[in-house]
Formats: structure tokens, sequence, C-alpha cells
């Protein structure tokens, strides 16, 4: 008998050893649905970079492996030595050993992999070498990845990009742009760098939340506002070249305001150029984004202070009586039931103890789908998660917030093999869970349903992108046309997202269906006749709709629009109007052309809703513009409100869902802006004049960089094209620059083989050249000469027949040839600029 007593016992021990080994690495332990949990802290090391004695870039890890080329963090300037420095801030971790490898940017291709297992010690601290020994092209970038493995065998992934100078005078950049950041925290220290700002009495003198370097000094100095740095500053370079840098710094502030202590994040974008004689800047920005406090509240005048912001944009939802109120501010979900004065945080990733940089991170967001008369509502969180079981994940997450329970439960968890500057790009306008427990949601041009009871999950159409989807929120209808190329669009799908029910509207014969719009809940879409769809040399296709129709979701036509020899080539809605471009046709022989018309309109009944709650400002002499948050008319808060925050359910089952890998045959186009992309666009041109005016760069969906502000060359002249050896037995000017662009890859394609007859330009590079073609339509000369300074060749249309090949420029001319003129000539900047812009600005390069 005490022999069985002993073995339960040292069961018993063993068992709950076992519980103390096992608790250590997961970070939830399941026992049953009830059991809940409040969010674990962030753990990862943080990492910074060394070189030239500089210490810039902190790099967050990754608990996913992605691909070295999905992302574009900082850049690093490396000398030609190949050498520099990973500083691991280990945090809770014990690092043992570091993996790296450089792989190209272009398919991902690797180049060199090496580890390192001794370290240097520097207090919690330790530091790795790297040195390269594969001899870099300078000035060329190469994608980097780097593993952190610990004493426990775990794994995380850090990323970053390199270029090799021989000086890339990093050194003198950063002393230049410390010595202006600091001085705007000093008034009389600041008069000293009053010769690099460029002040413009019409700037903006009523805010503090944006100011540039047209900003009047007192702005710039920070007002009447004392503030204090709250966070070590680690300067981001966000791009570089041999003489010009782009910077960022980001950092957290405390100001009293009113009595009352308030934190801002906020950051700083710097252009700089470096010569002997002196440095020049050429940007600087400077955002400021109060941090939401309840506590802040004006009781008098019920309503939540935002405070100095630039941001007036608050997503809301709100329960039928208006009671109940759930709204999402720097990146955090609140609720707010107006009925007992209780507001609760529902979902951040902010720590009670907050370091600022690693919970803080702010790659996510959150939208709210819907909301219950009680007050549960169903949520979506979807990026970088900071902290938690998913720590250094990218991934959608769907939660339900059970609000009796004061809790989330964790629904739906989706991996993504990308970071959040891309997934942003690549979810839907629209998601959503009806009553019957199915979430419907658009990612990665596939619609999906997933019922949440079965856990079945169904691709209800692919290939849809953003453009070709129509989301009515208030109907919970949405609609899509069934192909994205215009020439094979036959139905219009139109689904009630509660009842699961899909209606079609079918186009007529010899018509294609195209998908406009909507208006006051209603679809507007058009009809196109086959013979009448173009398709222009450089490839974009036009689709003049001979008829347009409004419909509602029953299918009952409530507007028609069809006026003889008239044709309309989009459309816009602006409130009650629908603007529509109209082209008329003209025929010479057996050619078709369409010219520009006047513009036409239909006019639409639209209900005007007041909104539950809006954005107000006030302004102080102090803070000068900052915003509130108007509560519902009627609404009286007698007291400040109670705080609460959620805690998690620790869920049984596991809640992963996993899409299946999706070729993406559509190329986007991100301009990148100070380290974020800025939107996603079908043509390189949208992406430049976003780039363009916001100083950034262009990038592609392989993340191949497409095109760079401010670093064309002031005169090129690419070699090979200086005498007149191109004649060929063609009489078509494209397709004789055709063939001379891919002589210039050593590309050898016959003359026959390049006829324009039935295809275009870009469909022929496509197949013959060595490197992808890109159409820069769109696009001023001055952009596509930038493809001239890196080598590249052009090729731009002078009217709708002829073309010409341009291979060089200097400050006053550019250099083609003109295939019609038989030869190789100067055109003058300004008038070869008007030529081009009046035949349409058509360009045509290729990628390196």
């Amino acid at each position: 008998m005490l022999k069985h007593i002993y073995r339960i016992i040292i069961l018993v021990a063993i068992f709950i050893a076992s519980l103390n080994y096992f608790s250590k690495d997961i970070k939830e332990v399941v026992f049953d649905i009830d059991n809940t949990t409040v969010m674990e802290e962030a753990t990862f090391p943080l990492v910074t970079i060394k070189t030239e004695e500089e210490v810039i870039n902190l790099l967050h890890g990754y608990s996913s492996n992605l691909d070295a080329n999905k992302l574009r963090e900082f850049v690093t300037p490396l000398g030609l030595g190949q050498e520099y420095e990973v500083i691991i801030n280990q945090k809770e971790y014990d690092i043992k050993k570091l993996n790296y490898e450089i792989r190209e940017f272009l398919n991902n291709e690797l180049i060199e992999s090496d580890s390192v297992s001794v370290f240097q010690d520097q207090g919690e601290e330790k530091i790795a070498k790297i040195k390269f020994h594969t001899e870099l092209i300078p000035e060329k970038e190469y994608a980097v990845k780097i593993t952190l493995i610990s004493s426990k065998s775990q794994k995380m992934y850090y990323y970053h990009r390199i270029k090799i100078y021989e000086d890339a005078h990093l050194r003198e950049q950063l002393s230049f742009i410390r010595d202006i950041h600091n001085a705007t925290f000093n008034k009389k220290a600041a008069q000293d760098i009053t010769k690099y700002l460029e002040y413009d009495p019409e700037s903006d003198a009523t805010s503090l939340a944006y100011v540039n370097i047209h900003s009047s000094f007192d702005l710039i100095t920070w007002g009447n506002l004392k503030p204090v740095i709250l966070t070590k500053i680690v300067p981001s370079v966000i791009e570089i070249y041999s003489d010009i840098a782009m910077v960022r710094l980001d950092y957290f502030i405390e100001a009293e305001i009113d009595g009352n202590a308030e934190q801002f994040q906020v950051t700083e974008f710097y252009r700089v150029r470096y010569s002997e004689n002196r440095m020049f800047l050429l940007n600087y920005e400077r955002w400021m984004e109060a941090q939401f406090d309840v506590n802040l509240a004006s009781i008098a005048k019920s309503q939540f202070k935002l405070g100095i912001s630039s941001n007036y944009q608050i997503p809301y939802l709100s329960s039928a009586d208006g009671k109940k109120l759930a709204f999402v501010r720097n990146r955090e979900l609140w609720f707010y039931n107006m009925d007992t004065n209780e507001i609760f945080k529902v979902f951040s990733f902010r720590q009670q103890e907050t370091d600022y940089i690693r919970d803080l991170y702010d790659q996510h967001d959150i939208r709210i789908l819907n909301m219950d008369a009680e007050g549960n509502m169903d949520f979506i969180v979807y990026g970088y998660m900071n902290r938690g079981q998913y720590e250094g994940k990218v991934a959608l997450i769907l939660y339900r917030y059970i609000r009796a329970e004061n809790r989330n439960e964790e629904l739906v968890y989706i991996p993504v093999d990308e970071p959040y500057q891309t997934l942003k790009e690549n979810i839907g306008e629209f998601a959503y869970v009806n009553s019957r427990n199915v979430f419907y949601f658009h990612m990665y041009h596939n619609i999906y349903s997933y019922d949440l009871i079965t856990r079945k999950l169904s691709s209800l159409t692919d290939g849809v992108e953003k453009d070709q989807v129509v989301v009515l929120d208030d109907l919970n209808y949405v609609a899509w046309q069934d192909k994205a190329d215009p020439k094979l669009a036959e139905n219009i799908y139109i689904i009630d997202m509660e009842s699961g029910e899909i209606h079609t509207v079918s186009t007529k014969p010899g018509y294609n269906i195209l998908l406009m719009d909507k208006i006051d809940s209603n679809i507007i879409y058009g009809y196109v006749k086959k013979e009448d769809m173009i398709t222009h040399v450089d490839g974009r296709g036009l689709n003049p709709l001979s008829e347009v129709e409004i419909i509602s979701v029953d299918k009952k036509v409530l507007k028609r629009y069809k006026e003889s020899g008239y044709f309309v080539r989009d459309l816009i809605v602006n409130d009650n109007i629908v603007e529509l471009f109209r082209l008329q046709k003209v025929e010479n022989g057996d050619k078709v052309n369409y010219i520009q018309a006047s513009l036409d309109y239909i006019m639409n009944q639209v209900r005007k809703e007041t909104p539950l709650i809006e954005v107000t400002t006030r302004v102080t002499e102090q803070a000068l513009t900052e915003l509130y948050l108007t509560l519902p008319s009627g609404f009286a808060m007698t007291e400040l409100p109670k705080i609460s925050s959620t805690v998690n359910t620790i869920i049984s089952q596991d809640p992963t869902v996993r899409l299946s890998e999706v070729d993406q045959d559509m190329t986007y186009y991100y301009p990148y802006i100070q380290g974020r992309i800025e939107g996603a666009y079908k043509e390189a041109a949208g992406a430049i004049e976003v780039a363009r005016d916001q100083v950034g760069v262009v990038l592609d969906s392989n993340m191949q960089l497409i095109w760079e502000r401010g670093v064309k060359v002031n005169s090129k002249t690419i070699s090979g094209f200086d005498h007149l050896n191109w004649l060929t037995s063609s009489n078509n000017t494209m397709e004789i620059c055709l063939k001379l662009l891919l002589n210039h890859q050593g590309v050898s394609v016959s003359q026959d083989r390049l006829s324009l007859a039935h295809r275009s330009a870009l469909d022929l590079l496509s197949e013959y050249s060595k490197h992808p073609p890109v159409r820069l339509t769109g696009i001023t000369l001055d952009d596509a000469l930038y493809y001239v300074s890196t080598n590249r060749p052009v090729i731009a249309m002078t009217n709708t027949e002829d073309a010409v090949l341009i291979y060089g420029f200097d400050a006053f001319n550019i250099m083609v040839i003109n295939p019609k003129l038989n030869k190789v000539e100067r055109m003058g900047l300004n008038d070869s600029a008007k030529l081009f812009e009046e035949a349409g600005n058509v360009f045509i390069s290729i990628l390196y």
C-alpha cells in the first residue's frame, strides 16, 4: 500500500515539474473555454546596425521566416570592406548564434550565407560582426536576412537592405541631421539653422501636427510647448545614394498642456545632400500624433480629447440605439457605453509599463466589422503582432468581443507570408460576419467565406481586384465582376452576405459588362460592345461604354444612360452626381480612334445621414489646433468614464485558417514614401506621381525598384546609338524602336516577329526582352529620363502612329533615334516634352 502511495506522490511531482517546465515555452496553457488571460508582454530582441561608427536602423523581429526580398526595410551603407556590426538587445532571450544570408531582390537568388557564434558582450547587448566575402556591386541594393537563435533553439528573423559605397558620407549627414533636430528644442540654438529653412508665409501656421521646411520658425521649434523626449532615437536610413540620404527619426515626447501631461508619437523626415563645402537640407517634415487618453476628456462639452493630430478620420461603429459606441484611435479599439459611462480598452498592444518601441510598433491596424444591441462586436486585427502568443507573426485575426463578460474570443487566425506594408494593400475593403457565423473577406484578389461553426473555407471567386468590387455597407451586399480582364467579363455577381444568396447580372449578346461604382446603395455598371474595345500600342485597353445603368440590389434598373454617338470612358461619383467622361468615335478607313467629348452627368437623389459622432477642433495659445471627438447630440458626460480593459479567452481549438497560395498575375506598383507604402497602383505612372510629389521611390509587386526621385544625373548618353546601323525593312516606327531596344539588350529578333498587327508593343517585349518591360504612360519626360539616366533607353510616342527611341540627354536636349526621319537627332527639352505630352506621354522602357 505504501509503495502505491509513493508512486502516486512521485507521479504528481513529475506532473507538477512538467507543468513548470513546459509553461516556460507555452505561454497559454489550454484547459477549457472558460479560462481567460491577459496578453503577454513583448519579449523579442531588438537589433540595430553599426556602420561607419554610426548606430542606425532599429529592426523588429519576425517569428515567420519570410523571403528576404519581400520586405523593404531600412538600408545600411557599407564601405568597400563590406562589413558591419549587428547589435542585439537580447531582452528576455539568450542569443547563442546568428545566421545571415544576402540575396538579390530580383528572384530572391542567394548570394552568400554564413553564421556567427562568437559575440562580443556589452552589458545586456551582444555584438556580432558580419563581413561579406562575395564581391558586391557598388550602389546596388541587396536584401539581407539575419536569424537569431536562442539557447532554447527559438528563431527570430530580422531584415534590412545593404548598399556598397566607397564613402556614403553617412557620418557627416547624420551629424548634420542631429544638429538640426537638437536645435529645434532650443529656440536660441535654432537661430543657427534658419539658413537651411525655406519659410513660406503662405504655409499653415495654425497647427503643430505637421510642420515642414516652409513652416515658421516658431512652429519648427515647437511653439509654446516644452517637449521632453521619452525614447532613445535611432536614425532610420530610408534611402541612401552617393551624396543624398533620406533619414527618419521616430520617437515619443511628453509635454504639459493645460496642467496635464500628454504624450505624442513624433516622426521627422530629412532629405540631405553632402558636398565638400557644406550640407544641404533638401526636405524637412515633422508629424506629431497625440496618444489617446480617456482622462483628458472634456466633461463640460461631453467630448473625448484627441489632441494635436492631423488625422481627422476616426473609424467607428455604434449600436442601433446609438447608446454604445466603438472606435479606433492610435491602433487601439475602444468601446464606450454611454448609459453607464464606462469605457473599455477592447484591444491594444500597449503594455502597462510601455517601452514605446516594441508594444507601440505601428505596423498593424484594426477594423470594426459589426456591433449588436448589447454591444457585442466582431473586429479584425491585421499586420505585425507586437506581443502575445503570436508575437512576431504577420496575420489577420478575427476576434469577437463579448460585452457581458468583457472578453475577446479569437475566432480565426490567418497567417501570411508578407509584411504589413504590402498586406494592407492586399486586403479588400470588406470583411463581414453574418448572423449565421459566416465570415466573408476579400484577400489576395479572392473572395472567401469561412463558416465559423463547420470551420469550412470556401472561395467564392478568384482574380477579383479591389477596383472590381463594390461594397454596400448599409445593406450588407457586395458586388463583383466575374473576370479581371474586361474582354472576358460577362457577369456581375451580387451577394447578400446575411443569407449567402448570390444574384447574377449578365451581359447582352455581343457585349461585355463592367462594374463601375456605386451610388446611394445602388450599383453602377456599363455595357461595352466587343467590337468597340481597342488595345493601344503600349498595351493599355480602352473599353468605351455605350450604355450605363444604375440598379438596386434586387436588379431593378433605376436609371439608364445611353446617347447616340457618345461613349463613356470612365465615371466618378460625387455625392448625388455621376460624372461621365465621354468619347466620340473617329473612323479613318480601317483605323478606329476615340477623341475626348464634353462631360455629361447623371443626377441621383442621395439620402443625407447625420453622423453619430464628429471630429471638431479647438484652438489654444499653447497647443494651437487640437482635435476633439464630439459625442451624440443629447448625451451629457457628467464625470470621467470608468476605464476597464478586456481579457482574452484561452481557446481549446486551433483557429488557424491557411489560405492556399494564390498566383499573382497582376503587377502592382507601390510608392514607397519615408519607409512606408502609400497605396497600390495598376499603372506605374500613378505610383511615380505620388513618389515624385512626396519624395520617394516606386516598387513593384516583387519589391523591384521601378523609379527613384532626385537621383537622375545631369547628362547621360547610352552608348551604341550614335550611328545609323538600325535601318530595317519595316515602315512602322514603333516596330523599329522595339528592335533597337532588344538589340541594346543583346537580343536578336527578326523584324517580322515584331509585327504590331495583332499584338501590342508591351506584349512583344514581354516575350522577347531579356529584362521585364514597364509601361510608363502618363509620366512626364523628366520622370522618364530617370530610365535613360540609369542606362535604359525609352521608347516614346510622338503622335498616335510614330515612335522615337530616347538614348541620351543633357541640360538642354534629348538625343533620339527618329525612324520616321531616318536619323539621329537632338530635340530641345521643352519642345520634346510638349510633343510627348500632346501624344499622351506614352513611354515604354525596361527594368534592371
